[in-house]
């Protein structure tokens, strides 16, 4: 029943021939594995996901990149928390906490449930380009082989999953608008674009691709609905207004915010800032499009020689790969001209502006509907058993990437987890010392925001300050400031590191101290490696305190 509901579809009289053979198959999708139906393929994700979450929360509940200044700012729930991000992310991550504290599980339950809802929609969006919803579904699982999402996603990452989440979302709901012209998919585009504007400022590229793609194409132009586009565009108005009224409030400073963070200097020239933005892009895309495209190109090496050379591919008896069994689909074709927008609009912007932060992190816009093309593309063809063969890659990636995390949460030396191993530092080995200091509902003032960001999960109730961020709260009875010192045992006074690194008076120091934490270890003796932290206690008085 569940993959009725989801799976069903009335096309419209222009489909082309090849749409209308995977209306058919669609229309059977009762005959579909498990794995191959929307509940089964959010079911996957999700316990793939579940299991990196319990992995993570089980051996460590420090905070990591990303999270730790997240934790810092969602202190309390507000309309805006930056001008170069906007805040739906830290509004999820609010409403997490309030569920399970400011901890490293409301992070978890944040990343990968909106993972799993973005799996959800881009299987349901696969659907309507793939006729097998076998392929479908391997197509939403090979996402796992893009490193971005099977790696680096599990430590970094806050802000892009929800903007991964919005394209996914927006996208769909768009295909169905044309399809069905209905002003209730509309409306949906309309709340996916909100969500989309909520969660980074390089998302309105992605709806631009998606109208571009369809009024370059007879097929969809044809489909479009203006009336449609405007409830679109009021319900989007609607879903950001909040944020929309915070920028509003705090003036012009966003230009010259997002101008620092895009790297729009006047120190070199315009032509060679775009110059240098434009083979970021090039990097960017290749660095991304790994290791999936890569294997895709190898496995399936016939189907892309032969659009070079189609009489050696014919020679090597490889046929199958010249003819394919149905055109393109009309949405298979649609997202393709989808990606090429995307990454046309990109280059033009960087060519604009003189752009250089352009990082391979950035590109999840831009090549998210590169494998529903590619696999759209493959299964015209009769390719054998690849198709297996895909499927198991997947899912040794997989595996291996589950099992290459665990050495380094149980053994979190340099040899399995680098010399930081930031996920794995002993913050709670000094919760009891500093309670005993008063520091339970204290203001604690964190030197940089990975100590913030901690000191926040170790004391719920205390008023935590980074000096990174805005201060949130009024001042408290007590105040300290609190750095990490290292792992060699401190052989300055306190007192004076701290007067060093405040330049304070002896009016504003109370007392200071150092507190060490063990690091923990499958094998190695207690005492095998040792953070230590100074703490210092301020006058209330002190304006770093207030």
């Amino acid at each position: 029943m569940a993959c009725r509901v989801f799976s069903g579809v009335t096309f419209f009289a222009e489909s082309s021939i090849s749409d209308r053979m995977m209306t058919a198959a669609i229309r059977r999708a009762d005959e579909a594995p498990f794995y191959a139906t929307p509940l089964g393929v959010w079911l996957i994700v999700a316990l793939w996901g579940a299991s990196h979450l319990l992995l993570r929360g089980s051996f460590s509940g420090a905070l990591g990149t990303d999270d730790m200044f997240e934790t810092i700012l969602v202190q309390k729930l507000s309309a805006g928390y930056m001008l170069r991000q906007p805040p739906l992310y830290e509004w999820l991550l609010w409403s997490a906490q309030q569920l399970v504290g400011p901890t490293i599980w409301a992070a978890l339950l944040v990343k990968y449930g909106l993972i799993s809802l973005a799996s959800l929609f881009l299987f349901l969006l696969a659907r309507r380009a793939i006729p097998d919803p076998r392929i479908a579904a391997l197509c939403v699982f090979g996402f796992s082989l893009f490193y971005q999402f099977g790696w680096n996603l599990h430590e970094g990452v806050t802000h892009t999953i929800v903007l991964v989440f919005a394209c996914a979302f927006t996208a769909w709901a768009f295909v169905r608008a044309l399809e069905t012209r209905s002003l209730w998919f509309y409306l949906l585009i309309g709340i996916g674009v909100g969500i989309g504007l909520l969660s980074k400022h390089s998302y309105p590229l992605f709806p631009l691709a998606l109208i571009g793609a369809c009024v370059s194409d007879r097929v969809w132009r044809a489909r479009l609905l203006l009336p449609g586009l405007v409830l679109s565009l009021a319900a989007a108005l609607i879903v950001y207004s909040p944020y929309g009224y915070w920028i509003v409030s705090e003036g012009l400073a966003l230009f010259s915010e997002v101008s620092a963070t895009m790297g729009l200097s006047d120190e070199v020239s315009h032509l060679q800032r775009a110059a240098q933005g434009l083979g970021r892009l090039v990097f960017a895309l290749l660095g991304f499009s790994a290791p999936l495209v890569p294997i895709v190109l190898l496995l399936f090496w016939p189907r892309y020689v032969g659009l070079l050379a189609p009489s050696l591919v014919q020679r090597l008896g490889y046929e199958a790969f010249l003819t394919p069994k149905t055109d393109l689909s009309d949405v298979g074709r649609l997202l393709k001209r989808v990606v090429l927008i995307m990454i046309g609009l990109t280059a033009l912007l960087i060519v604009i502006t003189g752009a250089t932060y352009v990082k391979e992190r950035h590109m999840h816009p831009l090549l998210l509907m590169l494998p529903i093309w590619m696999f759209a593309d493959l299964a015209r063809f009769d390719v054998g058993r690849r198709w297996r063969w895909l499927g198991v890659i997947v899912l040794a990636v997989v595996v291996i990437g589950f099992s290459a995390r665990v050495p380094g949460m149980v053994a979190p030396d340099r040899v399995m987890c680098g010399g930081g191993c930031r996920h794995m530092k002993p913050y709670e080995g000094i919760r009891d010392q500093l309670a005993a200091l008063g520091a339970s509902e204290a203001t604690l003032i964190g030197e940089n925001d990975y100590t913030a960001g901690n000191l926040r999960v170790l004391f719920p109730d205390a008023r935590i300050v980074s000096r990174s961020w805005p201060v949130i709260g009024g001042p408290r009875d007590k105040c300290f400031f609190v750095w990490e010192q290292g792992t060699d045992a401190p052989q300055t006074p306190a007192m004076e590191v701290a007067s060093s690194r405040l330049g304070m008076t002896d009016e504003q120091a109370l007392s200071a101290s150092y507190l060490a934490a063990n690091w923990p270890h499958l094998w190695k003796p207690e005492g095998w490696r040792t953070t230590w932290w100074g703490v210092v206690e301020l006058s209330s008085d002190t304006p770093l305190c207030r």
